[in-house]
């Protein structure tokens, strides 16, 4: 069974921690737990919803697709997610690359399981 590429360009919570070239500057000043609780802490409650029903989703399709689904998480705000938004002409997020030619838009997951089939994804 052929592996199915998927990409999930949609906005990330991330930081100075997640930076890798950040992290050890941080983590040697001593203040690696405040600034990670003060990243946290100005993530607007909307966004974190949307964050938690996008890694919802990314674990269920895992989870029904296994080894034959890669799931790549792109975040728009960085300069591969940029080149993908464009690349894909990408408007709304959570927005969904299949085999880097299939696009599927918003929330729908009906629209995405088709997509996911039409290029021979099965249930694991």
């Amino acid at each position: 069974m052929p592996t199915i590429s998927l990409e999930v360009i949609a906005p990330l919570i991330s930081g100075v921690k997640g930076c890798q070239r950040c992290a050890p500057f941080i983590d040697d000043a001593g203040v690696s737990d405040r600034v990670l609780q003060d990243e946290l802490n100005s993530v607007p409650e909307e966004a974190w919803q949307e964050y938690a029903r996008l890694s919802g989703l990314v674990r269920e399709l895992a989870g029904r697709y296994g080894a034959q689904l890669r799931i790549t998480l792109v975040d728009p705000r960085s300069p591969m997610g940029f080149w993908k938004s464009l690349r894909h002409w990408v408007r709304r997020y959570p927005t969904f690359i299949v085999n880097g030619r299939q696009k599927c838009v918003g929330w729908d997951r009906d629209a995405l399981e088709r997509v996911l089939h039409a290029s021979g994804a099965r249930n694991a």
